[in-house]
């Protein structure tokens, strides 16, 4: 049986007691804001601008000391967020900042002239490099939960921080074997 990496992203939130996530809905992230609503346990607080999201984050964490999770789209969602990220980065508050983009199909690195790719997909995670622990882009579907557990580690160890991984739409739409260790319940499966 395979599963949706984004129903994997669902249960890494759930194996990390995530309980609240903060975010906008939109084309770069609406299998990862699905998995979540269908897995249950994750709740997803709509706020009316990704800034507001990151700006949540940080606030959830210096009042329950818990850390959690924003989830923005491409484009202006996720360059919305920066700010945020930046104040987190300034206090050393820790907080995952998940991030969509477009297809990666319109990343490759045989087009580096493309100051955008898609609609409206751009570099997010080299933009916020300077003021993250650790920022990245998942290219392997396999490696989306490796990737978000390092984030989460690096994000609450030594001087907390946060830290940003972009999951481009057609990685969190891939099929993979169910991560071990995570949690087993699962919405979708792969038709075959």
């Amino acid at each position: 049986m395979k599963i949706k990496v984004s129903d994997a992203i669902a249960d890494f939130l759930e194996e990390k007691q995530i309980k609240h996530v903060f975010g906008i809905v939109g084309a770069g992230n609406v299998h990862i804001f699905d998995s979540i609503r269908n897995k249950g346990y994750t709740e997803i607080i709509c706020v009316h601008h990704e800034q507001a999201a990151t700006m949540a984050m940080q606030i959830y964490y210096r009042t329950s000391g818990k850390m959690t999770a924003a989830i923005l789209t491409t484009g202006g969602g996720s360059t919305n967020g920066v700010t945020g990220v930046v104040s987190a980065w300034a206090d050393s508050i820790p907080g995952l900042i998940i991030s969509g983009n477009e297809n990666s199909k319109y990343m490759a690195e045989t087009e580096p002239h493309l100051r955008m790719w898609g609609v409206q997909g751009y570099d997010s995670s080299a933009m916020v490099e300077k003021v993250t622990k650790y920022a990245s882009r998942v290219f392997n579907p396999d490696e989306t939960i490796s990737e978000l557990e390092k984030h989460y580690q690096i994000a609450l160890s030594g001087r907390p921080g946060p830290c940003w991984v972009d999951i481009p739409m057609n990685i969190q739409a891939a099929f993979i074997a169910p991560p071990s260790g995570l949690v087993k319940q699962h919405v979708s499966e792969e038709k075959i």
